[in-house]
């Protein structure tokens, strides 16, 4: 009801023209608010802190943020509390500046530092990941010889391996085939993508299903095969080794048991977990055992000129290689410079789940 109140208020300064600010929500907080609380769920411990005690909370720009947060509110989720979200679109729909998006975030949420419950560690492992674009044909040649598979008919958990997929045994239709399997790789460890056809137009393929085997790390195995250092092991410098040395591509690729099953959907566009448009270096993959989906959080190493953290990102997708309960996997956009950012981004950061009031997560 408070939030209605607010929402009231705020769209009489915005049409009168006045500068707008919201109004204390005390009475709201005392009603419904477990701040003052440490919250144990799963594996987590959330230890409730002041805005003020996050770095860089005030003077990061939200833009991007709300704008996913918004999108997020078109989803059925826990986090995304009607009267909140009605009062997100007109903070996006009149342009509102960072002042007042901040103000928005401290006075409908509460921050929450993440620790992992049993270790006590506060912090976690932050990588990136992307939309790649491959050559591809809706037919099979010489050249096009790789298989983007959909679910298949006989889908059960655990399937066969990738190396007995790429032996024959499966039982599915065939979305596109693409010229690399090194390529073909990375897509599956994306979960989403963009096929050029050889007549310029283009398909999207996004994660349908998993096989049901867990990501097992290649450059860990090359680093101990090959005695190559863990700090060149980029997917990049991965990419160019395998197809500089293709007598092992088999030997290092089906290492990693897990494969990755396919569907269509728009081109151009990343659609994560949650079923909305992801905005590029402001959503995340997170591990849904642990994050509801849709929860802002603000991730910082606590360094003041790092251009791609200290940000309030939206978790709004997932995937089979991020596992804990500090982890998060940035979605950098589409193309070959995402790419690049992407397989270069391996931080340890600091977590900030930043929930409505009254979040409830035992509900």
């Amino acid at each position: 009801m408070f939030l209605k109140i607010t929402f009231t208020i705020f769209l009489t300064f915005v049409f009168s023209g006045c500068s707008h600010r919201f109004e204390n929500q005390d009475i709201y907080r005392k009603r419904f608010d477990r701040s003052d609380e440490v919250i144990y769920y799963k594996d987590m411990k959330l230890i409730p802190v002041s805005y003020s005690e996050i770095f860089n909370w005030k003077n990061d720009n939200k833009q991007n943020s709300l704008k996913a947060f918004v999108r997020g509110c078109q989803k059925n989720s826990k986090i995304n509390v009607k009267d909140i979200c009605d009062l997100a679109k007109v903070l996006l729909e009149t342009k509102s500046d960072n002042e007042d998006i901040t103000q928005f975030f401290e006075e409908n949420f509460q921050a929450y530092k993440i620790f992992d419950r049993y270790n006590n560690k506060d912090k976690g492992k932050v990588t990136g990941y992307y939309l790649p674009v491959l050559e591809g044909s809706l037919t099979k040649t010489e050249k096009f010889k790789y298989p983007i598979y959909a679910k298949p008919r006989d889908f059960k958990v655990p399937y066969y391996t990738h190396q007995e997929i790429d032996q024959g045994k499966i039982d599915a239709d065939v979305i596109c085939w693409v010229a690399d399997r090194i390529d073909r790789f990375f897509l599956h460890i994306q979960g989403s993508g963009v096929i050029r056809l050889q007549d310029g137009s283009t398909i999207g393929v996004g994660y349908v299903a998993q096989n049901g085997y867990s990501y097992r790390s290649i450059g860990t195995y090359m680093h101990r095969k090959f005695k190559i250092p863990l700090y060149k092991l980029s997917a990049q410098y991965i990419k160019n080794w395998l197809k500089k040395h293709p007598q092992y591509a088999d030997e290092v690729l089906h290492h990693n048991k897990s494969f990755v099953f396919f569907k269509k959907q728009k081109s151009g566009l990343a659609i994560g977990a949650m079923g909305v448009d992801l905005v590029p270096q402001s959503t995340i993959a997170v591990d849904l055992r642990y994050i509801p989906i849709g929860s802002p959080i603000f991730i910082t190493e606590e360094k003041s000129n790092d251009k791609i953290l200290n940000h309030l990102f939206m978790a709004q997708d997932t995937g089979g290689a991020i596992k804990g309960v500090i982890r998060a996997d940035l979605f950098f956009g589409m193309g070959e410079k995402a790419g690049k950012l992407a397989g270069t981004t391996n931080r340890q950061a600091y977590f900030y789940i930043i929930l409505p009031l009254g979040f409830d997560f035992f509900q």
